[in-house]
Order: C-alpha cells, then structure tokens, then sequence
C-alpha cells in the first residue's frame, strides 16, 4: 500500500497473521483507516516498510485510526512497526473492542483513544517496545466531553515500552482491570491531569487486580510503579482494588500534584517494594484499607 487504505462499513478478513501481510510502503501516509458503521478488521499483520520520525504525530502514520466509526472490531491484528501510533481511536469513535492484538515497535503510543471516543473495550492484547505509553486514555482541553466508558482488561503490556503501562490523562469512567504491566520506562499505571498537554479532568477510575512490576526505569524522572498527578485541573473518584504492585525501579505508589486531588482510595493492595520510599502521599483525600506492605 502506498497510501491510507480506508475502510468503512465493512469487514476486512485475513487468513491469519502469519499469512495475510499488509505492507504499508509509505511512511508518512500508510495508515488503515476504519470508518462508518460495524466496520471490522480481523486476522491479519499491517507493518511499514520503512518508518520517519514520530514528528508531529500524525495519524496518517499511524498503523490503524479509527475515526468516528461505532460498533468496530479490531481483533488478531498484528501491528509491527510504525512511525506514530500502533491502534488510535479518534474522532468520537464508539461501541468499538480491540481484541487479542500484537503491537509492538510504534514510534508513539501503543493503543490510544481521544476526542471524545466512548464504550471502547480493549481487551486480551500484547503491547510491547513501543515508543510511548502502552495503552492510553487521552482527553484534550479542546474537547467538549471527556473520553468516557473505557474498558482496559487482560492486557499484556511491557517490555521496554518508553513510557507509561497504562494511562488515563484525562477521562471519566475507565475500568482498568487484570493487566500485567512490566518495564516500562515511566509509571505502570498512570492517572493524571496535564498542565502542559492541556487536559480534561479525571473521575471515576477504577484499577483492580492488575500486576504492575518493575516499572520507572527511566531516570531522571524516576516514576513510582503506580502514579497519581495533577497539575491542572481535578482528580477524584479514583480506586486501586486488589492490584499486586512490586519492585518499582525507583519507588514504589506516588500521589502528587500542585492541582486538586480529591478521593483516591487504595484497598486490598499488596505492595513489595524494595527501591525507595514504599509510597510518598503528597496531596489527595487517601483512604488506605487493609493493604499490605504500605
């Protein structure tokens, strides 16, 4: 392919992802665009002959945007290489899965969803190297309404990626359950209201029974496994249940902020930490039942 290839209303089948290969040939423009309406693609691998810089982010450079299409499937895809994202979802894009997916070696995040896109569940997929954060929930200040009704469950994420596991950047409802996060060069799990990117507010997150190990290798940052941080804006409603948290490179549960952080609650949580202060509560409502190692 030696430019977008849209998709819209349909459903695009491979034989597998070992045996159907798209080849994107155009860096800059090489994108599979879904659009429309039940619009699904399925069992097969799109990666780029030759990658550019990540630059501006363009989605034209993205391996798969969604844009503005409701009830999509994305499953069995294998995303190798490309010069932004692997998996965005834009646009007010909704009732959409992405299930059991390969995306690795991105030049940005590795799942992404912004501009008002809602009822998104990502679910059963491996991220792995990719150039920023493995699964993302983004919500600009220029949008009206916040990304909303995310389900992240059962995900891989790991292996290098260079920046966080999993983070919610402004958005609302977003259930983040059963996910085994693992070195990455920021925080595992990171909820947040940006200043610098301009961000909506953050309510109603819930993490539970995630592993999230050996996280924040990145100096001079130095990220906990698990971080909470506002700069702008408010947090609040925020839940950690039944996460197993461990050997952060450099410390081990962070909540902080100049920003208003409400409740943020962490219970059931086992937490082995060996680098670090085990847990620094800079600001926020914290209310801490029945964890261990806290």
């Amino acid at each position: 392919m030696s430019s977008i290839f849209v998709i819209d209303s349909i459903k695009v089948v491979g034989a597998g992802r070992s045996s159907t290969v798209l080849m994107s040939t155009n860096p800059e423009k090489g994108s599979i665009d879904l659009k429309g309406d039940k619009v699904e693609i399925r069992n097969f691998k799109h990666q780029y002959q030759t990658t550019v810089p990540r630059g501006n982010g363009a989605h034209e450079k993205n391996s798969i945007t969604v844009r503005s299409a409701s009830n999509f499937v994305i499953d069995n895809i294998h995303v190798s290489k490309s010069s932004t994202a692997g998996i965005m979802m834009a646009y007010g894009s909704n009732n959409g899965v992405v299930t059991n997916n390969l995306v690795e070696n991105t030049g940005a995040d590795g799942i992404h969803m912004t501009t008002q896109s809602h009822h998104i569940s990502v679910e059963n997929n491996t991220v792995m190297g990719v150039g920023d954060d493995g699964v993302a929930v983004v919500s600009y200040g220029t949008s009206p309404t916040p990304v909303n009704n995310i389900v992240i469950r059962g995900n891989d994420i790991g292996n290098f990626s260079k920046a966080r596991g999993i983070s919610v950047v402004g958005g609302m409802d977003v259930l983040i359950e059963n996910n085994k996060i693992a070195d990455t060069m920021m925080a595992g799990i990171y909820i947040s209201v940006e200043g610098s990117y301009n961000t909506l507010n953050v309510d109603r997150i819930n993490v539970n029974n995630n592993t999230i190990h050996h996280t924040g290798i990145q100096s001079p940052q130095n990220h906990p496994n698990v971080l909470v941080y506002a700069s702008q804006g408010t947090i609040d409603n925020v839940v950690f249940y039944g996460n197993v948290i461990t050997d952060g490179a450099h410390r081990g549960i962070g909540v902080w902020g100049d920003a208003t952080i409400k409740n943020v609650t962490f219970e059931r949580n086992t937490l082995v930490n060996t680098n670090g202060a085990a847990t620094t509560f800079k600001n926020g409502i914290i209310k801490l039942i029945d964890n261990i190692g806290f």
